[in-house]
């Protein structure tokens, strides 16, 4: 079989001129472009810039990428001024681009204009992509002696199969998931062989061949590829040795036995690389290690081992820090202040315990000050279990109607379950919270129709039982560009206050059963540069009531579901939306989703590339119960709005419209029923937050 190699083109960034002694005529033209160029040169090297006007693509039979994908990977677009090198190297770019995806023939030209007027230069790009080159076969070598299983893993799951495009990114990704697949089941020096042998041309790491011209006038070669990958270091199966513990500078004691049971591995193991990954990331779970590294520190041949060294890092143990916070809580924005104290060794073994104080203010009737302490345990029974517990007391003001004084206390048990899982990590929490309400003024209760006087007090308690289990394949925690996050929950409410009441007859509590789910997809449409991304959220919720007596209480505000604000609706304002009587209230059944279009509008060396631009669609209500729920009352905002990268996430600004207002008078629920009213009625809302809508 005859095989073409195909290698990347570099960009020449030379102009070469050829003169024809037999044709003058055409060497007076050459050696007129040859002057213009000169000239041209001589007229930027006195010193004279001059800015970068307008770049167009102009594309021939096909087109199968967007302006705004070419202009990402070109330096002109990020230049003020034009540059003739910055061309030359585009250019070059623009090639490599074409061939990392197939488009081994591509043509491109380019066309230059001095326009006088503007002192711009404008440039056109006209492309001519041919044919897109298909993988018509995909080999890999030197897996002789890898185990069935582990080649079992190797062949499922292929990133590379007959009939795709050609595509070097994937390409590289599939090489580095076959490693890993090796590297964790032993065979420690896997990788690819990058040794040409004298013998055998062949034996390369990664061959890329086009079919000989030959072979291509049949149509089964034709525009097709040869893909060929060739692993060493396949013969051994290497397992764990000894592992070396290392702490600098420790000065708290801490015990080497915490480290150890942190680790994802033991001696005697098969040699594991993602189990060292693994141990790493454990390491992150005890704030008093700022830094775990596990590293491979000798092989032992004879016995196929493979030694290691743990150095650990220590953080300062106690921390005083002062903060800035913001939080969306009952579907309000608060922002404020918090101090914590930590003592990031409590007794020894890697616990936490912190003390904070807070306060969080959204209106001068709507603010929440607390005091709260939380006790960490990094590792409860093994290393994939953690425990929080959380005794809190807090002053909240949640609307204009009611003030609470709630202690709360929560125990949440955290599940690591495993990356391979659709459920990667579950959590369980048992609380009992103890509340006093107050009506700050009279107010209709919905719930029990009565009015309720100024001044009134309602004691009452809570306890919840709730398990919720967590699938997170998502690329990055603040600004997802792919992936999928899904919760499931489930809470009881009431079990442990009826037991008391038992005992003191005189107990109010609330019975009831909460359900909810949590969805998001992230889909990356600009070709996995991140710079394009449309979102998808879906939540469901439902509380259901049960049990009657005198110490049955109707479920509180504090655990109801409400609709509008930064997080929900965006064209209501918080709490401000919802089939109900009093919004303010909440409501015990919760329907709502989002479409975003997420867009980076600028070049990535420009300064503004941080600024994204969001278009959004949302949909949903808040009804008083499940049974009430009806299609027609589904309410729609839509809108705009800019986002910019920080460290910490994105901080945003939205501005949402109620497209449909299910609760508006007939003839004015659509937006553009009647537009003068828009700003009149107030059918907007500003939304401010940190990090994205979800």
């Amino acid at each position: 079989m005859k095989l073409k190699n195909i290698t990347n083109p570099e960009p020449s960034g030379f102009f070469i001129f050829y003169f024809n002694l037999k044709k003058p005529t055409v060497n007076i033209l050459h050696f007129c472009i040859l002057l213009l160029v000169i000239c041209t040169d001589l007229f930027f090297a006195q010193g004279k810039k001059v800015e970068t006007g307008d770049i167009e693509f102009n594309f021939k039979k096909t087109e199968s990428f967007s302006d705004a994908a070419l202009l990402d990977i070109m330096l002109l677009p990020r230049e003020k001024y034009f540059n003739r090198i910055n061309l030359e190297e585009d250019l070059g770019r623009l090639n490599k681009f074409y061939f990392d995806n197939g488009f081994f023939d591509v043509a491109i030209d380019t066309n230059t204009v001095y326009n006088i007027d503007d002192d711009q230069v404008d440039i056109k790009f006209t492309i001519i992509e041919n044919v897109q080159y298909t993988v018509k076969e995909f080999r890999l070598q030197g897996l002789d002696k890898v185990s069935d299983g582990v080649k079992s893993s190797i062949y499922s799951n292929q990133l590379i199969e007959a009939g795709n495009p050609y595509n070097r990114v994937r390409i590289n990704l599939e090489k580095d998931r076959i490693i890993n697949i090796l590297q964790d089941n032993g065979y420690f020096f896997a990788q690819i062989d990058t040794v040409r042998s004298r013998i055998d041309s062949s034996r390369r790491g990664i061959i890329i061949g086009k079919y000989s011209e030959e072979m291509q006038e049949r149509p089964e070669f034709k525009d097709k590829v040869l893909i060929r990958m060739r692993f060493i270091g396949t013969q051994d199966v290497y397992r764990f040795g000894k592992v070396d513990i290392t702490i600098d500078n420790n000065k708290y004691k801490i015990g080497k036995f915490v480290v150890e049971r942190e680790l994802a591995f033991k001696e005697g193991d098969i040699f594991n690389r993602s189990k060292m990954v693994e141990s790493e990331r454990n390491f992150t779970k005890l704030a008093i290690i700022q830094l775990g590294r596990v590293l491979v520190d000798s092989v032992v041949e004879p016995g196929k081992l493979i030694n290691t060294n743990v150095h650990i890092t220590l953080n300062n143990k106690y921390e005083l820090t002062p903060g800035i916070t913001s939080s969306y809580q009952t579907n309000r924005l608060y922002l404020g202040a918090n101090l914590e104290y930590k003592d990031k060794d409590f007794f020894g073994g890697g616990r936490v315990l912190s003390v904070t104080a807070e306060g969080l203010y959204n209106s001068p009737d709507v603010n929440i000050l607390s005091f709260g302490l939380s006790l960490y345990q990094p590792f409860l029974f093994n290393n994939n279990i953690t425990a929080t517990l959380t005794p809190k007391l807090a002053l909240i003001n949640l609307n204009e109607d009611l003030q609470y004084l709630v202690s709360t206390n929560l125990l949440r048990l955290t599940y690591y379950i495993a990356d391979y899982t659709f459920y990667n990590n579950a959590f369980s929490d048992l609380t009992f919270d103890y509340i006093k309400a107050k009506a700050k003024r009279t107010y209709f209760d919905t719930e029990d129709s009565v009015f309720v006087p100024e001044g009134t007090q309602e004691f009452l308690v809570n306890s919840i039982i709730g398990l919720t289990l967590v699938h997170n394949n998502t690329n990055n925690l603040f600004n997802p560009s792919t992936g999928f996050y899904h919760t499931l929950s489930v809470e009881s409410a009431g079990a442990l206050p009826r037991l008391l009441s038992l005992f003191n007859k005189g107990l109010q509590y609330s019975q009831y059963v909460k359900l909810g789910s949590v969805n998001s997809f992230y889909f990356d449409i600009s070709g996995e540069r991140q710079a394009s991304i449309v979102a998808t959220h879906f939540e469901i919720g439902d509380i259901i009531e049960y049990g009657s007596g005198e110490n049955i209480q109707p479920v509180d505000p504090l655990y109801k579901y409400y609709m509008g604000g930064g997080n929900s609706l965006r064209g209501w304002g918080g709490q401000k939306g919802g089939i109900l009587d009093n919004p303010s209230q909440g409501g015990k059944f919760l329907l709502e989703g989002s479409l975003e279009w997420r867009r980076k509008p600028f070049p990535q060396r420009s300064i503004l590339y941080p600024v994204w631009g969001v278009l959004f669609l949302d949909y949903g209500n808040v009804w008083e119960t499940g049974k009430l729920f009806k299609l027609n009352q589904i309410a729609l905002a839509a809108g705009f709005g800019i986002r910019y990268d920080t460290f910490v996430g994105p901080i945003r600004i939205d501005l949402g419209f109620k497209l449909y207002d299910p609760m508006a008078e007939d003839g004015n629920k659509w937006l553009w029923d009647e537009p003068s009213r828009i700003f009149k009625d107030k059918k907007y809302a500003i939304q401010f937050g940190l990090g994205n809508a979800f």
